[in-house]
């Protein structure tokens, strides 16, 4: 390639808004933005591929968990670093990273250290940071400036906001904000503690009754609302529809472990629960097949892991009372000793609570090749849920977040000006989902051993091939 010369890439090009087409991108390598994008073909390219590849705009998720911060106590489940490399391996380009670290991110000073991280590390995939809510913060900026995460009801860390009256006192400071929501009734998912699995302990009403508290008051402040890692249908998509044919801008996220997995699946194998414990909770067939319906029909609007990076260990924690029995032996080991000598006392062990959430981001393009082939998602489809939508939904945030960095028109898109960043997808192409592959640091997949139906076949990041 002669210096200065553009990049071009050819092949089959997805987009939201049209059929796949073949088409030649050319990106500048000076400036990482597309300078053209034409229909056919061209006599030669610097990178080539067939009909079995999709090009799509680089997938973005907007819900991760990078676990690093300046205490460095969860680095050893995963950093920046390693969430970046799992990242670009599952062919995301760019992610939005939670706040619920040990030193949560709820002000400036707690902002900066991340953000001057990031910096440091210069890695290919773009990382921004969602600011934490609790009942002492304050909006950093002017509405749109940031995007805020509260949690309304425990899950990891100590961000929880678990009260109506607690929660409409802290909005009325964040009105016409963009929050993001973990929505769980706390009251009664207490109640439920007792549960057979963590779906009795997490049942579909604790869901219903958040929403039902929390939609008033989204439509009280104006809020800008994106209702996390979405787990039922009926009740709850009744009540959101009604919210937005009354003017509420209320978007969803669906994580592909809802997608993938239900109780049917847990109630043939218990032992399931070891990997696909989430807060909240997988639940019955009917809600997985509403959630994937919504999702393909623009109901739901994003794929997003919420990424989960936990160590085996901290899975298999239920198994510690067990170490007088098996003395020297870690969690896991104590799982598989016991498994052989009681398999009973060993499935019954695995619906106890362990820790909830999994790590998503090495198989995202994985989930989208599986929900063209499994459930006849277009290709157009996955542009959606996967590149545009999570475009439009960080591009705002690009220049406040990386102020000495040049995005264009940011992501989402194959047109002139955007990143020159694309995810091209084989869907003909199966991969088995192997550990040794895997880029996270907690180094397992609730997928391992499985084959999707479809690989990364490459990954570029402003022009360049990762």
């Amino acid at each position: 390639m002669a210096k200065g010369a553009t990049v071009t890439v050819e092949g089959m090009i997805a987009s939201h808004n049209a059929k796949p087409y073949r088409g030649v991108i050319s990106i500048d390598p000076a400036t990482g933005l597309i300078a053209d994008v034409k229909k056919g073909k061209a006599k030669s390219s610097d990178y080539v591929f067939g009909d079995e590849c999709l090009i799509f705009p680089g997938f973005g998720d907007v819900h991760i968990h990078a676990r690093e911060d300046e205490t460095a106590k969860q680095n050893y489940k995963e950093e920046y670093a390693t969430a970046a490399a799992a990242a670009l391996h599952g062919g995301v380009t760019h992610v939005c990273a939670m706040p619920n670290t040990p030193n949560p991110v709820v002000g400036k000073k707690e902002l900066d250290w991340h953000r001057a991280r990031v910096a440091q590390l210069n890695a290919p995939v773009s990382i921004l940071n969602y600011l934490g809510i609790d009942s002492k913060t304050k909006p950093l900026g002017k509405p749109g400036e940031y995007f805020y995460k509260l949690y309304f009801g425990k899950s990891v860390g100590d961000l929880t906001v678990t009260y109506a009256s607690d929660l409409d006192l802290i909005l009325s400071r964040y009105k016409g904000q963009l929050v993001s929501f973990h929505v769980e009734y706390e009251p009664i998912v207490q109640a439920s503690a007792g549960g057979k699995t963590h779906s009795d302990r997490r049942p579909v009403e604790c869901v219903n009754e958040g929403l039902r508290l929390l939609l008033p008051i989204i439509e009280k402040y104006k809020i800008k609302a994106k209702l996390c890692h979405w787990s039922t249908g009926g009740e709850s998509f009744e009540m959101i529809a009604e919210y937005r044919k009354r003017g509420c801008d209320i978007v969803l996220e669906v994580s592909p472990l809802h997608l993938l997995f239900d109780t049917s699946m847990t109630d043939t194998d218990p032992s399931l629960w070891l990997k696909i414990q989430m807060n909240p909770a997988v639940q019955a067939p009917e809600h997985r097949a509403a959630l994937i319906k919504g999702l393909k029909e623009n109901f739901i609007q994003f794929i997003a892991t919420d990424h989960a990076p936990h160590t085996e260990e901290e899975k298999h924690s239920a198994f510690a009372k067990f170490k007088d029995e098996f003395p020297g032996k870690s969690n896991k080991e104590i799982a598989e000793l016991l498994r052989e000598k009681d398999e009973a006392r060993f499935l019954a062990t695995c619906v106890e609570n362990n820790h909830s959430g999994a790590p998503w981001l090495d198989t995202y393009a994985l989930v989208c090749a599986w929900l063209m082939r499994e459930h006849t998602f277009t290709p157009q489809d996955i542009a959606r849920v996967s590149a545009y939508n999570p475009g439009r939904f960080v591009n705002p945030h690009l220049k406040k977040q990386f102020p000495k960095k040049k995005f264009g028109k940011g992501f989402g898109e194959i047109k002139k000006g955007f990143m020159g960043s694309l995810t091209v997808l084989n869907i003909k192409k199966g991969t088995k989902v192997d550990r040794k592959d895997l880029k996270t640091k907690v180094g397992w997949s609730a997928l391992e051993g499985r084959t999707m139906p479809g690989s990364v076949e490459a990954v570029f990041v402003a022009g360049k091939r990762y």
